[in-house]
This record gives structure tokens, sequence and C-alpha cells, in this order.
């Protein structure tokens, strides 16, 4: 097996700041609580006739006339647009970083315009994973894809090598919304690299010589010490190869040379949303849309819209309302969203994990025990393998660890490797039945856990925290084979987080019924 010399330990982008606008003349590191931009979220307004191709043509123009409104009646100066997600969601930036409080406060007011909706701030994510010191690869031995092994083998694993006998993944499409891709021997002949889109509008982010582009690849997010646009709560540290590794997870083929992903025969569209010190929301928010076949105001069409989206990422906060709504349009468009739910060992949740309609996965280790660093808490669906800091989960990489340069393997270990394992699973599921709807399919997949082991914090837990239970990939994939819809079609299984109204209107009928009945008698 080969590892990257010389790789460190350290926390994965670990860092929820702004960094400096393109051009910026900065002396000093950013300081950890400034913001630089908001996402604004307005009312929609119709067309007049005729100018429906002109709105579009004009969004930008549009956005920059209703920021500049908001601002006035705001009271608020040093606010400029610069870019749009869609016609309705504009984000601007401040001309000097403001602290979190003074930003708090303009939000309140940018909100007194009639015509906004809602109004966030414009955040970094940062990737969910951590470094495992490389330890030597045992030719045939467990210790190597555990996860993927059986509970009789290794009790975290799940269970996916006994579920390909049924499926693996063929014909369904997985979107990487993550920090990109390299070339590697086992993701080319099931990734598709030349359609995948890049999001990073900030060139310094993006660290590729320009902002947002036709060009998914992932030219490394290494920061040094003495970068003075490095925000103060990102770590300086060499490339870390965050994508790869999660798509090789998801999908790395099984003819390839070592790696085996959950689903070897899936599709890997890349997305890239994360560079240096992670993402914008901004950014991420349009590269969700863009993967789930929605138009993104800027970007041409997805030539290949997933069935799935995979989200190893997030950043501590409440869900708000501007990305409660693109989950909802992804949801509206039959699109799974999987994310994982923090490495910070908290009881809340990140977002976009946190928010309703997103199944939102937590780690376990390999003796199917909850991690100290897995974040668990409200609106957890489902545990999936994760790691720990004495045994992490292997996937592609690179040798090179200060830039692209040759196939690897390494170990990384967090909750960005449980999500991704869980979408690999969903693709297994869809693949098997490819008649079933996405929400129909995640229903099955929460219903066929298995539970967590009595020694595990999760098993003890009487809310809930931890979510239905522990990944298992053939139960998963033989549940989903046999689901049979109810009669009628009255009932349909509802998204994470949300109630199915099919039984209850049924029996909302049936009372109805009786109820009429004993009266015409």
């Amino acid at each position: 097996m080969l590892f990257a010399p010389g790789l460190r330990r350290f926390c994965l982008l670990a860092c929820a700041v702004l960094a400096p606008p393109v051009g910026a003349q900065v002396t000093q590191a950013v300081p950890a609580d400034a913001v630089e931009g908001l996402i604004i979220r307005y009312r929609a307004e119709a067309p007049a006739a005729g100018r429906v191709a002109a709105a579009a043509a004009d969004t930008a123009s549009d956005g920059a006339a209703r920021v500049a409104r908001s601002a006035g009646l705001g009271r608020v100066s040093g606010l400029r647009y610069l870019k749009s997600v869609s016609p309705g969601l504009h984000v601007a930036r401040f001309e000097q970083a403001v602290s979190a409080a003074a930003a708090q406060a303009i939000v309140e007011r940018m909100q007194a315009d009639p015509a906004v909706v809602a109004v966030t701030v414009d955040t970094r994510l940062q990737a969910h994973a951590a470094f495992v010191d490389p330890y030597p690869y045992l030719p045939g031995s467990a210790y190597y894809q555990w996860h993927l092994q059986t509970p009789d083998t290794v009790a975290g694993g799940s269970g996916a090598v006994a579920a390909w006998h049924s499926s693996t993944g063929a014909g369904v499409t997985v979107a990487v919304v993550d920090g990109g891709y390299r070339s590697h021997a086992d993701l080319q002949a099931n990734l598709l690299g030349a359609l995948g889109h890049d999001f990073i509008s900030d060139a310094w982010t993006a660290n590729d010589g320009d902002a947002r582009d036709a060009d998914a690849r992932d030219p490394g997010n290494g920061v040094a010490l003495d970068d003075p646009k490095r925000p103060a709560d990102c770590q300086a540290g060499d490339n870390v190869w965050h994508g790869t590794h999660v798509a090789g997870l998801i999908g790395a083929a099984a003819d390839g040379a070592l790696g085996i992903g959950v689903a070897p025969s899936v599709r890997l569209l890349p997305v890239r949303v994360l560079g240096r010190c992670g993402g914008y929301l901004s950014d991420i928010l349009a590269g969700m849309r863009w993967a789930a076949g929605l138009a993104v105001v800027g970007a041409p069409p997805n030539p290949a819209p997933a069935r799935i989206l995979n989200l190893s990422l997030g950043v501590a906060s409440a869900c708000d309302t501007n990305t409660q709504s693109v989950v909802d349009e992804i949801r509206a468009a039959g699109v799974s969203l999987v994310a994982s739910t923090g490495n910070g060992g908290r009881a809340t949740i990140t977002i976009p994990a946190r928010c309703s309609g997103v199944l939102a996965v937590t780690a376990h280790d390999r003796d199917a025990l909850k991690p100290a660093y897995a974040n668990v808490g409200p609106g957890t669906a489902i545990s999936a393998p994760g790691g720990d800091v004495s045994r992490g989960i292997a996937s592609t990489w690179s040798r090179d660890p200060m830039a692209p340069d040759e196939d690897a393997y390494a170990h990384l270990y967090g909750t960005s490797m449980a999500s991704a394992q869980v979408a690999g699973v969903l693709a297994l599921m869809a693949s098997a039945r490819p008649d079933l709807s996405m929400a129909e399919l995640e229903t099955v997949l929460l219903q066929s856990t298995r539970p967590f082991p009595g020694a595990s914090t999760c098993a003890q837990a009487t809310d809930r925290r931890c979510g239905a239970g522990l990944l298992d990939a053939p139960a998963a994939v033989a549940a989903a084979q046999a689901y049979q819809r109810p009669q009628g079609g009255g009932c349909t299984a509802a998204p994470p987080g949300q109630a199915d109204l099919g039984l209850p209107l049924l029996a909302l009928v049936a009372a109805l019924a009786l109820l009429w009945r004993r009266r015409a008698r």
C-alpha cells in the first residue's frame, strides 16, 4: 500500500471564517470573527410579457439593483453585489470586513426591505475529516478496508461486500460536492471528470489561478503559515485531497489497483466547492443546486444531474432560511442529500446536515462504538463507519502531499467518511430499484439498520440522538428489492425529518366514512 511520506496529522480545514476578497491589500491574518459577505433571498417578481429570456440575462444587474435598494433602506454602507446563485438569491460583499456582531445588526436592518425574504451570513464550511498516521497494509487483512466487511468479521463494518451480488450501483450518478478530484486509476472508470464544475468564486480559495470554471480538478488546498490571507482559525498545512478520498469511498472501481468503493459501478460527478480553508456557503449552495440539475446563474446546464448529493462538510450553525430553501428545491426535484454531522464531539450537528430533508450521518468506529469526535443530536438519521484516531478508513489519495503527483492511498477518519458510505449504499439501492423515489429509498434505508451494540453510548440514549442505527448495506439493498408500495398510492415515503401524511389521511377518510354510515342508519 502506498502512502504520502511525511504526512502530518492535523484537522482538515479547521476554520469557519472568511478569506479576504480577491485583490485586497492585507498585512495580517484575517480576524477569526470577520464577516465579509451576505446571502440575500428576495421575493419572486413575475417578469413582464416577453421578458422571460431578458430577465434571465439581466439577473446580475437586477441583483445589483436589489442589493443597492436593500442596503439603502437599511442604511448599510460599503455593501456591493458580487454574484447570484439563482434569480432570487444574491450574494453581496462588504468593502471592509465587519465583526460578527456588526454583521448581525446589518442583517436585521437589511430585512427591513419588504422585498427581502431572508439574509444569511456567507460563512465558510469545512470538510469533516482528519488524518490517521499511516500504518502498514497487510494483504488479505480485514484491517485494510474493514468498513466494507460484514459484522461477523468486523463489528462496525457496513457489510457492503455482501451487497454486491445484488447491486454495484450501475446506472446511478452521485455528486461529490467537495474539494474536487485528482486523477486516480481506481476512479478512472467511474469519474465524470469532464462533466464536473468548479463553483469556487474566490481566486485565493480556489488556488487554481481563477475563480469559477468548468475544471473540477483539485489543485491542492495547502496553506502557508505566513500567508497574509490565511484566516486566523484556518490551520496552515499541506494539501489534503479530501474530495478524492471521499469519491473513492463512494465509488472506486472494483477492478482498480487496491481501492474498492461502496458502490463500485456508480457514476461520480465532481462538484468543487471547497478549497483553501474550506468554502463559502454561497458557493456550496450553488454547487448543490447545479449537482441536482437546477439552474445556477452563470453556470452551464448540468449534463449529468445526480440522484444523490454527498456533502461531507459543514459548519456549526442552525439551519438558516436560505440554506433550507435550497434543500427544499433539491428535495422537490427528487434528489437525496446526504451530509456529515461534524467532528466537534458536540450534542448538536452542523449544517447542511441539520436542515430538514437532509440525511444526517454520524460515525462509529471498528467496534461499532461512537468515537468521541462524532457529533450527534436532534436530526441525526443514521451512523456509518467513520473510524477513529487509531484506525481510519482507507481510500484514494495522492502520493505527494504538496502536488497532485501519483496514485496512492491513505487513511482518514471522520463523519465525512461515514456520509460517503451512506451515499454509496443509497446508490446500491437506487440501482437495484430504479422505479422507487429517493424518499422511499431513504425510508427503507433507515428501517433496515442494525441496532447499536449494548456497550455503545448510542444504545443507552433514549432520544435517538445517534439516529436509527448502524448502516447495514445488504439489509438495505434486500429491503429495497422487496419493497412494495401501498395499494392505491395513498401512502408515500417522506423525506427525513418530515411527516408521512399518507396513513393519517387514510385513517381520517375511514373515520369520516364510518361516521357517515352511522348517521345514515
